[in-house]
């Protein structure tokens, strides 16, 4: 994982809950560079659960809940490290062009990133499904990410969410 995912999480951290917060989960999570993270390095994505689990146990907030949580943030900050990626005008536009827009660029920048996919199923002018795949199995930091996009386009959505094995179906609907 690229480390911009882990130093934005302890930026997160720090601003939600303080420094010493951040401090306790990055000793908890027996971390092999004793959280020395840069946004340009890779790191193993088990790093990353290590420390949504210490965070979550030292918070009471549930795993899913900090992923939509640290997604909602995190889409404030690609935005305006990555402006060169937004050529949309309104989300649902923007939401379609993840896959064959924004992760195309992404993979340019980055060729060993592991990139979910989006496969959009259908889309009319106030709704949007598509299915989210990823070994991962990060849909909660996406949804996160959408809603930090409904906050960007000031575009109110509902999200829906229904799981499987394998893939996750996501219906936007702007409200």
């Amino acid at each position: 994982m690229k480390g911009m995912l882990f130093t934005e999480l302890f930026e997160l951290i720090k601003k939600k809950f303080g420094e010493n917060l951040l401090d306790d989960v990055i000793d908890d999570s027996k971390l092999a560079n004793d959280g020395a993270y840069t946004a340009i390095g890779s790191y193993e994505f088990d790093e990353l659960v290590r420390i949504l689990v210490s965070l979550s146990k030292h918070t009471n907030i549930q795993i899913p809940d900090l992923l939509e949580l640290y997604g909602e943030y995190l889409f404030d900050k690609l935005i305006k490290i990555l402006p060169q990626f937004n050529t949309s005008t309104d989300i649902l536009d923007f939401i379609e062009k993840v896959e064959t827009h924004i992760h195309v660029e992404v993979r340019k920048l980055y060729p060993t990133a592991e990139l979910p996919s989006f496969d959009i199923i259908y889309k009319d002018d106030s709704t949007l499904e598509f299915f989210y795949v990823s070994s991962r199995k990060l849909h909660y930091l996406a949804k996160g990410l959408l809603l930090g996009a409904s906050k960007y386009f000031n575009e109110p959505i509902s999200i829906d969410m229904n799981e499987d094995n394998e893939r996750v179906l996501f219906k936007i609907k702007r409200i």
